[in-house]
């Protein structure tokens, strides 16, 4: 530890040891509105060095006279002028031709906009770090078509991103994350206001590069630099609370304790409770929720030299959250350093540190909603409150007695050395690390406040786990223009892998209830402690070839070979590919005179890719353990024989999931750049695992063994609409507008897949995935009203000891019974379409945005409301026009303690628009007497708002591919509000 904290202090004062030169400062601004142009980019052709205007156009950078300067910025023509004795520059650019001459990032290198034949899609970290959120994954929600990110409210979690659909039916459908260069498949670590972009990679023509890791997507993330000039430093804070964006009305205790009695009356059991004596009803979601605070604090600084620029972040992050005692705090450090010790070699790194705490209380939204409003939190005599009527626990008790603390360390980033030994050649080096370090600690404490709900001995658990991952890469790039119209872009490189895990779990019993005695060696007998570990290798050589033939034709081509050490040893190498081009209309000569498009391009591409993700989580290759049994083979009176069987089976063929997919995609920008967007059609498949039954000759049951014998197809069309304009100097305002429309389906089965899923908990299932349907669809009997007499139920297939008041359900079949047989496809979580709005304006000092997402074709299943094993709480909604003896017309069913049979019933809308974010701003003028360069004062209001016809707590809902969708106990999407400041020196 310390020769890295010495490392660290040698990294952070090397950028003093620059030499100094002239500065020159200046403005960009709009030729023909005078507006100042944020993000340009301003390069010094001697050197390489660069700057980029700020938010009010303004640059610095070094030189001296008789330098050439390059400037440039998206939409707009860029111009060279030659710096003399003048010091400080206004430098006006007229809006361009195309926007095409945008350079992207493209996975181990950059490519000018007009040369992707892939669908990649970009967000600039501004409009990241501009919502309080805790990961970028989440900053980026709704504002890129084909990509759909559910998130929790619950502190420190990673959102769920799909990339164009699910493709994968049992395994992990996230996509990677490239970070400068390390492969991950969690930045909840990275603060959102060190990220300079996003790009993600949609299609397997963009995404092939990255070969067997690229199956879900790829979303690469890069980090700020340094640029040459004068230190800049930004300060950056905001402080709110975080409450409940909706709730879910509950019976009162009157309403709940008549509902209670009637359905013990039907079943022929005594009343529970005497409404002449209910006092007032306990509101147990309120009891367990609070409003959390939330804080962010950031320190950005930045600068260089001709031979040294640097960068530095540092920030703390801290989420109460809405549950009593919950809270995560994050602290992250920044350090990206580039040295140019020569004008053809560089050295440079990205090193991250991150640390978190997190105070963990379980989800008691479940207890809450099933706990009775008759029972108080405490009993007169200061005693947790219970009731013996219905299984459920104090809510309130559970989070006071959890205690259960997690932190960890985290090590991220890379050194790399590049070298230009020739003009359009570059040979680049890498090592790329990620090291996590976590440990846990749960504590349970001795407790008795019923017989349902105690703890006699004390218990401590401690669990640490640790991994180091490393990738070597080492590439070489050469990009070369012949004869004016030739242009090659070629990457060749090659990459090895090592990831290794270890961990240790122990438990003790009977440890003293203070916290400073927390160890295992505090209790009253020996641990008992388990250990693992792991080692995964992987090595690849990849290729890409970009041939562009006078700006008009681009072909572009990968290949990727990867090997994993995942697999049996004549299956471990696989190869993945695309092929794709483009023709860029706009650059014809027919297109010269005509006065709509600016730019017009026209882009195919093929490929095949994998995911290796979903190979680690289905363990396939666990060894094959062997279970000792007794058979009898004689008659009754022969002694039984001793052997052996195989109690699992594993295919002998396994290697990566894959993915083959095709798009199609027009891109254009039209009425001097102020329109622009990308329409795309894809279509893409995935040969995926799911679980196939074996024949009794493996052993003495059927066997099952996960194998690729299923092809699941998502197709679909995105839209992608911006307009953005200058009025004048003083006004200015964007819009935007993204639509996907995604239609998943189980193409194809190799033999019979009837996978159900999606469990309840109560010995119901509700999903069932088969050919022809998508995954994890709602497999439900169809209601057709309410019985309202016995003699409907005597004429009709009806559930043994159904009663009047009870659902009719319909007979599908026509046999005459009520059974699985009966069961329809009801939808899925999956959605039809879902888009993204968002849009602003900037009028002098003030601004303001907004951002919504929205899906809808979805549905959801209320399984919380599905889910009553009897004397639990029910919804207001439950008791309103339900059935009696007195109302045989009521629309509700009666009252009932039975687990009742899914159904179209609680099969819900999953439709909903929600307010992402909203923020108003104000940058203060003529600070500079106070010598602070600039100064932004905001608000805003994060998830404020939502239009949602699902009765639940919310429509979005993350899970697995098979039980997505279904609502039993979730974190609640959470509204957070804050104020906020920016201040620039």
């Amino acid at each position: 530890m310390k020769k890295i904290l010495t490392f660290f202090a040698f990294v952070t004062a090397f950028p003093c040891l620059g030499i100094s030169q002239q500065i020159y400062s200046g403005q960009v601004t709009d030729s023909v509105t005078g507006a100042p142009l944020s993000s340009a980019s301003i390069t010094l052709l001697s050197t390489g060095k660069g700057a980029i205007s700020d938010s009010l156009g303004q640059f610095s950078i070094e030189g001296k006279a008789g330098d050439q300067l390059s400037v440039s910025s998206i939409g707009y023509s860029g111009t060279t002028l030659r710096l003399g004795d003048q010091s400080h520059l206004l430098i006006r650019l007229s809006p361009s031709a195309g926007t095409l001459d945008e350079v992207v990032i493209i996975g181990y290198g950059t490519a000018r906009r007009s040369q992707v034949v892939g669908s990649v899609a970009q967000v600039d970290g501004e409009e990241i770090a501009a919502r309080p959120v805790l990961s970028a994954a989440q900053g980026i929600q709704g504002k890129v078509p084909g990509v759909q990110i559910t998130a929790s409210g619950a502190p420190g979690s990673q959102p769920q991103v799909r990339v164009r659909g699910v493709g994968s039916v049992l395994g992990n459908a996230n996509p990677i994350y490239v970070v400068d260069g390390v492969i991950t498949d969690d930045i909840t670590n990275i603060n959102n206001n060190d990220i300079a972009s996003v790009q993600v990679l949609k299609d397997a023509s963009a995404q092939a590069i990255y070969g067997s890791r690229a199956g879900n997507g790829v979303v690469i993330v890069t980090t700020k630099s340094g640029r040459s000039g004068k230190m800049r430093i930004s300060l950056n804070a905001y402080t709110g609370f975080k409450t409940p964006t909706s709730k879910v009305a509950l019976a009162d205790a009157r309403t709940y304790a008549a509902f209670t009695n009637a359905a013990r009356t039907y079943d022929n059991k005594p009343l529970a409770f005497d409404l002449d004596t209910i006092g007032a009803t306990t509101n147990w979601f309120d009891k367990i929720t609070r409003k959390g605070l939330i804080q962010n604090y950031e320190l950005n600084v930045s600068g260089g030299s001709e031979k040294v620029t640097y960068y530095f972040g540092g920030s703390v992050f801290k989420d109460q959250g809405i549950i009593p005692g919950e809270d995560y705090t994050r602290a992250a450090f920044r350090i990206n350093n580039e040295y140019r010790l020569a004008p053809f070699f560089k050295l440079g790194h990205n090193l991250n540190v991150s640390a978190y705490n997190m105070n963990n209380k379980p989800t008691e939204f479940d207890d809450a909603y099933r706990m009775a409003p008759t029972v108080p939190v405490r009993f007169a005599n200061g005693n947790y409150g219970f009731t013996d009527l219905l299984n459920v626990g104090n809510p309130v008790a559970k989070l006071d007695l959890t205690h259960d603390r997690s932190k960890q360390l985290r090590l991220q980033g890379n050194v790399f050395a590049e070298l230009t030994p020739v003009n359009g050649l570059t040979l680049r080096s890498s090592y790329n690390f990620d090291y996590h370090n976590n440990n846990q600690k749960i504590y349970v404490p001795v407790y008795n406040i019923w017989s349902g709900m105690k703890n006699d001995v004390s218990n401590l658990t401690q669990n640490n786990d640790n991994s180091f991952y490393y990738i070597i890469d080492n590439n070489a790039t050469y990009n070369k223009t012949f004869n004016g119209v030739h242009e090659i872009n070629a990457t060749i490189g090659y990459s090895s892998e090592k990831v290794r895990d270890n961990s240790w779990m122990g438990t003790i019993q009977n440890v003293p209830a203070d916290p400073n005695l927390w160890y295992l060696d505090q209790g009253d007998n020996n641990a008992d402690v388990h250990s693992s570990g792991a080692i995964l290798t992987r090595a690849s050589a990849y290729s890409r070839l970009i041939y562009t033939y006078d700006r008009r034709y681009i072909f572009n081509g990968s290949l990727r070979r990867d090997g994993s050490s995942s697999f049996p040893t004549e299956n471990q190498y696989g190869t993945f590919y695309s092929i794709g081009g483009a023709w860029v209309v706009s650059e014809e000569k027919f297109m010269e005179n005509q006065h709509l498009f600016n730019s017009l391009k026209l882009r195919a591409g093929y490929g095949k890719v994998g995911n290796d993700i979903t190979i680690a989580n289905l363990r396939i290759l666990n060894e094959i353990s062997l279970q000792k049994k007794y058979y009898g083979f004689g008659g009754p009176d022969d002694p039984a024989q001793q052997a052996w069987t195989f109690d699992q089976i594993k295919d002998a063929a396994v290697s990566w999931e894959t993915t083959t997919g095709t798009d199609l995609g027009l891109e254009f920008s039209m009425l001097q750049n102020k329109l622009s967007g990308d329409v795309s059609y894809y279509n893409k498949l995935t040969h995926a695992f799911i679980p196939v039954t074996v024949p009794t000759t493996y052993g003495d049951a059927d066997k099952t063994v996960y194998s690729q014998a299923a092809d699941v197809r998502n197709k679909g069309i995105e839209f992608d609409l911006n307009w953005k304009d200058h009025i004048n100097k003083d006004f200015s305002y964007h819009l935007g507008f993204n639509m996907t429309f995604n239609k998943n389906v189980v193409d194809h089965v190799d033999g019979s897949l009837q996978l159900k899923g999606g469990s309840l908990g109560n010995g119901e299932i509700v999903t069932y995935t088969v050919e022809g349907q998508p995954i994890g669809s709602f497999w439900v009997l169809q209601t057709d009203g309410i019985y309202k007499s016995q003699d409907q139920i005597d004429g009709s297939a009806h559930i043994e000891g159904t009663q009047p008041g009870d659902f009719r359900y319909v007979d599908q079949n026509g046999d005459g019974l009520i059974n699985d047989n009966d069961r329809i496809f009801a939808g899925s979580y999956q959605p039809k379409f879902y888009y993204g709005v968002n849009g602003g304006l900037n009028w002098k000092g003030l601004d303001f945005s907004f951002d919504l997402y929205g899906n809808n074709g979805n549905k959801i299943y209320n399984g919380k409301k599905a889910v009553r094993f009897g004397n639990e709480q029910i919804e207001a909604s439950r008791a309103r026009d339900m059935w009696s003896a007195d109302n045989p017309d009521g629309t509700q069913p009666r009252a009932s303690n039975a687990v009742p049979k899914p159904s179209t019933y609680f099969v819900e809308s999953g439709n909903f628009l929600r307010v992402n974010n909203i923020t108003l701003g104000y940058t203060v003028p003529h600070t500079e007497r106070w010598h602070i360069k600039s100064l932004r004062v905001f608000a805003s209001a994060d998830n404020p708002v939502i239009w949602k016809k699902y009765s639940g707590y919310t429509p979005e809902l993350p899970g697995n591919a098979l039980s997505s969708g279904i609502e039993l106990s979730i974190y609640p999407v959470t509204a957070t509000y804050l104020l906020g400041v920016n201040i620039g020196l």
